[in-house]
């Protein structure tokens, strides 16, 4: 399984490539904190450091009188063994221009991870997700350090949120990244 998320996430970095040079978008590429504690219930079941890579859409033609919408995917591959995920959705970014160099966005879609996925809590040092397909939202801020390239700090959550029963303890994910616009 840890094969094929590796092979999945090589596709997705391509397939991110080439959209973002296609469509003008960004790639980046990030580390994180894996499995961190932010005051849930259930927590720090995996350790180790995430390697990711990020993917997105200039902002959506249609969608500018409502606001700064990408399309955005993700890949992240744990270096302690631990869940593996890809995941992908709509992206809204805040103060999306040259006024300021400082930008948010918030993130929402699917995940799909590698890791356990039954419904009750096994052992203690894996997450059992509860479902196989999962929500994925972000928090991010940004900062433009010139017109190519950006760094971000962001809060990536992944669980179902309930929806697939009550084994629901989640992934939360710190990370900082490095962004280059085309």
């Amino acid at each position: 399984m840890r094969f094929g998320m590796m092979a999945a996430m090589a596709v997705l970095s391509i397939s991110s490539l080439a959209a973002g040079a296609a469509r003008a978008g960004e790639v980046g590429v990030g580390v994180a904190a894996h499995d961190v504690d932010l005051w849930k219930a259930q927590c720090c079941f995996e350790s180790g450091a995430d390697i990711e890579i990020h993917g997105r859409t200039e902002p959506i033609e249609g969608m500018k009188p409502f606001g700064s919408f990408r399309l955005w995917a993700s890949g992240s591959v744990n270096t302690a063994g631990g869940t593996d995920y890809i995941a992908g959705g709509l992206m809204r970014r805040f103060w999306d221009n040259d006024e300021t160099p400082f930008y948010a966005q918030l993130s929402v879609g699917l995940g799909i991870h590698d890791g356990p996925s039954e419904d009750y809590q096994k052992t203690p040092d894996r997450i059992y997700f509860g479902s196989r397909v999962l929500i994925a939202s972000e928090a991010a801020v940004g900062w433009r350090m010139n017109r190519d390239w950006s760094s971000e700090a962001a809060y990536f959550h992944l669980s179902h949120g309930g929806l697939a029963g009550d084994q629901n303890p989640g992934l939360d994910v710190i990370s900082v990244r490095l962004i280059r616009k085309f």
